[in-house]
């Protein structure tokens, strides 16, 4: 192996390298409305749909038992209302 191709595959591993520290790393997988939705109707609150608000909390459109349409504050990880 000539200088030339050590250090030609010298600055390759270099630059693989770096590449594979600066490439950004997906911090949250996205947000899942159809999980949410299934796991409230589960717990028999009848959600329609569900939007994230933050990383703590997500809305979701309730119908109320006497067919009314509401939004609900829901905490993602107890499902518990926060704030209707």
């Amino acid at each position: 192996m000539t200088n030339r191709t050590k250090i030609a595959a010298l600055a390759l591993t270099a630059i693989v390298g770096l590449g594979a520290v600066a490439t950004p790393v997906l911090a949250e997988a996205s947000f899942d409305s159809d999980y949410y939705v299934s796991q409230l109707r589960y717990d028999g609150i009848n959600a329609i749909s569900a939007q994230e608000v933050n990383g703590d909390q997500f809305q979701a459109t309730v119908v109320t038992s006497d067919g009314h349409t509401v939004f609900q504050l829901f905490d993602k990880d107890s499902l518990q209302i926060v704030k209707q």
